[in-house]
């Protein structure tokens, strides 16, 4: 059924609204464990997010087809609810351009040169086993409805994930890393693996950490693991169902003067890139957190219209980020090292993120993995340790931010940030 005879059906069933968002996913995997073909594979998926209002009631289905089944559905579901909430309907919107034609995803060529990158660990004898994998994603989102509306975006990014895994004192030590980008040359895939490599090798080589406040640099991935439970903590339900430690905290100095929080889902350059959310409302740059004060909540329709407020454009499955990233500073990450000179390096982490950064209490606390830094350089790896501490005190303690946002997923992204005494949990007994 075309979307035309769609909204005709649903007119004709006395729906006096209706709106759907069809999501167009092209997708191409490759993966290569020890220079053997795992996976390879081209896909296309098509879903659709549909509300309807029925009698004065909006309802809501996700389905991977357009019928007139659906639509009987939906005057069901309405019939049966007790909710007599209302929504909004985009009216009388229209792209200013058409979208070309969904590209085609090839990749024959992407798998020979996963091929040569293989080859690079012959010059590293300590690399066990290497786990190469690629991903190429063209995502479209088509808004259309019963006022007329026509709206489409679209984003297209690349995935490069090494898995490197060498011997250790201990067995052996794994080392991943994400690399997501808008363009095929921006992965580097060759700098980044023999990078990866070294540093995999670096770290099997651990050390316990005492039990002390340390100075460090945290990792763009670890941020970025920490802004991701930070949204639901400033998202309008959680403030509403007072289920939030950031509640009653808007226009407040929360954090550091040092601390921009952006969400920029028009920038291009990054992987997130919407013209509006799922609900049709455009999407804009907004400064949630400016020079450490908390400015604004993130609301879609029905949160909007529940506290008396005007969305602002953060209506995806759940309210949600896209390109929500820390302002960057002016050091290189070298620059970084050398300011920290003694302390410690966390690039990846663990934990059941419900309770492992809890959003009613701010409370963090974090199986963390990464380097000691000595004399600016760094030294080896560290023991698995327990990183405890809360928003409040991570973003007020920020020394300095890097130069670089790096994104492995498209809510958030961060640079590295330097932070000083925040507490560790070690292994290692106390010298004295």
């Amino acid at each position: 059924m075309t979307n035309q005879e769609f909204i005709k059906k649903a007119k004709e069933k006395n729906i006096t609204n209706i709106q759907i968002v069809e999501k167009t996913s092209n997708l191409g995997q490759i993966e290569l464990i020890n220079k053997k073909l795992e996976t390879f594979e081209i896909s296309q998926h098509v879903g659709y997010q549909i509300k309807a209002e029925y009698n004065g009631k909006t309802v809501k289905a996700d389905s991977e087809y357009l019928d007139e089944s659906i639509l009987d559905l939906l005057v069901t579901e309405a019939t049966i609810t007790d909710s007599k909430y209302q929504d909004d309907y985009l009216k009388d919107t229209k792209n200013n351009n058409e979208i070309a034609n969904t590209p085609q995803i090839e990749m024959n060529k992407d798998l020979e040169v996963l091929k040569k990158l293989d080859n690079i660990r012959k010059n590293y004898s300590e690399v066990k086993d290497l786990k190469l994998f690629y991903e190429e994603i063209y995502t479209k989102k088509h808004i259309f409805n019963s006022n007329g509306v026509n709206l489409e975006t679209e984003s297209h990014k690349y995935r490069f994930v090494p898995e490197i895994t060498v011997s250790s004192e201990d067995g052996v030590n794994d080392y991943d890393r994400v690399y997501l980008k808008t363009t095929k040359e921006e992965l580097d895939m060759e700098y980044n693996l023999k990078k990866d490599i070294e540093m995999a090798i670096m770290q099997a080589k651990k050390e316990p950490l005492q039990t002390k406040k340390y100075n460090m640099i945290i990792d763009s991935t670890v941020m970025s693991v920490i802004l991701s439970n930070m949204i639901s903590m400033i998202s309008a339900d959680s403030i509403r169902q007072k289920l939030s430690c950031l509640e009653n905290k808007l226009n407040a100095n929360i954090f550091s003067d040092k601390i921009t929080i952006i969400e920029d889902p028009r920038d291009t350059k990054y992987p997130g890139m919407t013209k509006f959310d799922d609900e049709g409302t455009p999407t804009t740059r907004k400064e949630i957190i400016k020079n450490g004060v908390l400015k604004t909540y993130l609301y879609n329709i029905k949160e909007a219209k529940e506290q008396n407020k005007k969305t602002t454009g953060n209506g995806y499955q759940s309210i949600s980020t896209k390109n929500m990233y820390i302002k960057p500073g002016n050091k290189s990450f070298d620059e970084l090292l050398k300011e920290l000179n003694d302390g410690l390096y966390i690039t990846d982490c663990m934990g059941s993120m419900e309770t492992a950064i809890n959003k009613n209490t701010g409370t963090i606390s974090l199986q963390i993995f990464g380097f000691i830094i000595k004399d600016g350089k760094i030294k080896c790896g560290i023991v698995p340790s327990i990183m405890t501490t809360t928003i409040y005190e991570l973003f007020t303690q920020v020394e300095d931010i890097s130069n670089e946002v790096i994104f492995t997923k498209e809510s958030v992204g961060s640079p590295c940030l330097l932070i000083n005494n925040i507490s560790i949990a070690g292994s290692k007994e106390s010298d004295n």
